[in-house]
C-alpha cells in the first residue's frame, strides 16, 4: 500500500532535480544568491532584478558551465525576452567554456538567455514561483515548502558554525523571563526546542571528530607532514576547535544559567495554578485535552532539566575524542620526522633495512629474528604441555570464631548505615514535617555534615525519597554558605505531600 503522507506529499517530485544535474553546484549557488536578495528586500523580488543577479554570476563562471538538454521546456519559454533599451549580445559560435552550438548556424546563448533558463528550471522544480502583480510587474517568490531548504543551503554556504552558548541563554530567557507567567506554554515549547538543539549540536560535534580521526589514519604510509599539519591546524582546528564550542568551554554561561534554570523548572512543576492555566492554553493550541496538555508540559520541563544535566558527559566525551585525535596526529608527525625515537619507528626501520633493499639484507645477514627461511603452518608456536603435578588436596581449616566476628561486624555496619529511611527520619526530627529545612539548620558538626551529604544525594537521585531539594541564591548571586565549619551549597529540603 502506497503511503498517503510523507515528504513528497508536499514537495514536487522533481524538487531535488536541479541539485542532481550536471550544473548542480551552479544551481545551488544561484539559490543561495536569490535567498540573499530575498533577505535584503522587504518586498517581493522583481524578475528583472533576479535575472540581472543571475547574469552577473553566470558571466563569471562560463568556464565551468556544462551543456544541458533543453527538452521539457515550454516553447514560449525557450528565449528570455529582452527589455526595451537593452542591447542583446550575439555570440557567433561558442564562447570559451560554453557548450558548442547544437545545430549548424545556431549561436551559443548569451548570459541573459542562460539566466532565464536557470530561473525557469528552478521554477519548474518547485523552488520558486513566478507571479504577475496588478500593475503587470513580474516578481519571483519562494515556495512555502522551499524555505527550510533555502535556509539549509545558506547555512552550508556560510559554514557549519553552531553557537552552542546561545542555546543556554535562550533557554534561560524563555523560562526565567516575564513571558513565562502569561504565556508559559509557548515559553516551555521554545525552551524545549532550544534544549534539543543544544544536545543535538553537541552530539553531532562529538561524532564529527571521528571523521577527522578516520581520515588521519586512512593511509598512514602515504601521509606527509604537510598534509597532517594542514588537516590538523587548518581544517580540524578551524571547523572544530575554533567554533563556538571553545567559547562554550571558556565561558561561565552554562554553569551560571543552568542552576537558575533548574530552580525555575522546579518552581514551575510545583506551581499548580501556573500548570493548570498553561495546560488550558496549551490544550487550545494543540487541540488536546487539558490533562494531556498538563502531562506534556510536565514532561517537557523534566526533559529540559535532564538534558541540561547531560551536557557535562557530552563535553567530557568531546574532550576525550579531541585528545585522542591530537595524540594520534602528534604521534604520526613524530614517526615521520624522528622515526628512531619510538619503538614502532625502530621496528619499521629494521623491517625496511631487512626486506626493503635490493637484494634484501635477509640473504646476507643472520639477524636471528627467526631461524627458518620460510614460514609455514609448522612454524606456528605450540605451547608445551605441563606435566601433571603430583599433589594431594588438603582440607581447608575453617576458623569459626573469625567468621562469627566478621558476621557480627557486617551486621553492625548494616545497622549504622545511613539509608533513606534513616536520613528521612533525621530530617523529620529536625522539623522537616512543619517547614523547609535550610543548610544552616542541618549542618552543625561532622556527623550532621555527613547526613546532610546523604540527604542531597537521596533527594537528587531517588524518586522515592521523602524530601525534594530546592536551590537558594544569596543576594550576591552565590549559592554557597558556611555552616558548622564547612562551605556547603545553600539548599532547602521540602517534605513531599
Amino acid at each position: 500500500m502506497a503511503p498517503t503522507t510523507g515528504v513528497f506529499a508536499i514537495l514536487p517530485e522533481n524538487f531535488f532535480s536541479p541539485l542532481a544535474w550536471v550544473n548542480r553546484e551552479h544551481y545551488a549557488a544561484l539559490l543561495v544568491l536569490y535567498y540573499r536578495l530575498f533577505q535584503e528586500n522587504t518586498q517581493g523580488l522583481e524578475r528583472e532584478l533576479v535575472i540581472r543577479a543571475f547574469m552577473d554570476y553566470l558571466s563569471l563562471h562560463h568556464g565551468s558551465l556544462a551543456d544541458e538538454d533543453d527538452e521539457g521546456e515550454a516553447p514560449e519559454d525557450q528565449d528570455e525576452p529582452v527589455p526595451a533599451g537593452v542591447q542583446e549580445l550575439d555570440f557567433e559560435g561558442s564562447l570559451p567554456g560554453l557548450p558548442a552550438a547544437k545545430e549548424p548556424g545556431r549561436t551559443a546563448p548569451n548570459d541573459r538567455v542562460l539566466a532565464g533558463r536557470f530561473l525557469r528550471r528552478l521554477i519548474n522544480a518547485g523552488w520558486l514561483t513566478d507571479e504577475t502583480l496588478g500593475d503587470y510587474t513580474r516578481v519571483v517568490n519562494i515556495t512555502p515548502w522551499g524555505k527550510p531548504f533555502f535556509e539549509s543551503l545558506a547555512r552550508l554556504d556560510e559554514g557549519l558554525k553552531t553557537e552552542y552558548e546561545s542555546h543556554v541563554v535562550n533557554i534561560y530567557s524563555a523560562l526565567c523571563g516575564d513571558a513565562v507567567n502569561e504565556n508559559g506554554h509557548f515559553a516551555v515549547l521554545h525552551a524545549h526546542e532550544e534544549t534539543q538543539a543544544l544536545i543535538d549540536s553537541l552530539k553531532v560535534l562529538s561524532q564529527s571528530i571521528k571523521g577527522y580521526y578516520d581520515k588521519l589514519n586512512a593511509d598512514v604510509n602515504a601521509a606527509q607532514v604537510q598534509e597532517i599539519l594542514h588537516q590538523h591546524y587548518d581544517l580540524y582546528a578551524g571547523e572544530v576547535l575554533d567554533t563556538a564550542y571553545k567559547r562554550l568551554k571558556t565561558s561561565d554561561n552554562v554553569s551560571r544559567y543552568r542552576l537558575k534554570i533548574f530552580k525555575q523548572v522546579g518552581e514551575l512543576l510545583r506551581n499548580e495554578e501556573w500548570l493548570n492555566e498553561s495546560a488550558r492554553k496549551y490544550s487550545r493550541v494543540r487541540a488536546t485535552s487539558r490533562e494531556e496538555g498538563r502531562k506534556k508540559l510536565e514532561s517537557m520541563l523534566e526533559e529540559i532539566r535532564d538534558d541540561l544535566r547531560a551536557v557535562d558527559p557530552l563535553q567530557d566525551e568531546i574532550d576525550r575524542r579531541n585528545a585522542d585525535y591530537s595524540t594520534s596526529s602528534v604521534e604520526q608527525i613524530k614517526a615521520l620526522l624522528e622515526p628512531d625515537t619510538t619503538l614502532a619507528g625502530k621496528l619499521g626501520i629494521l623491517v625496511k633495512a631487512l626486506y626493503g633493499g635490493d637484494p634484501p639484507l635477509t640473504e646476507e645477514l643472520s639477524h636471528r629474528l627467526h631461524r627458518i627461511r620460510t614460514f609455514a603452518k609448522e612454524s606456528l608456536y605450540h605451547r608445551r604441555r605441563r606435566e601433571e603435578a603430583d599433589f594431594k588436596p588438603t582440607a581447608a581449616v575453617v576458623d569459626t570464631a573469625a567468621l562469627e566476628q566478621a558476621e557480627a561486624e557486617f551486621f553492625d555496619r548494616m545497622r549504622r548505615r545511613l539509608g533513606m529511611k534513616r536520613v528521612g527520619a533525621w530530617l523529620d526530627e529536625l522539623g522537616g514535617r512543619d517547614r523547609i529545612l535550610s543548610s544552616r539548620d542541618l549542618v552543625r558538626d561532622e556527623a550532621s555534615f555527613i547526613r546532610f551529604v546523604y540527604s542531597i544525594l537521596y533527594a537528587d537521585s531517588r524518586p522515592n525519597f521523602d524530601y525534594d531539594i530546592e536551590d537558594f541564591l544569596e543576594d550576591d548571586g552565590s549559592n554557597t554558605v558556611s555552616a558548622g565549619g564547612y562551605a556547603i551549597p545553600d539548599v532547602g529540603f521540602r517534605r513531599k505531600g
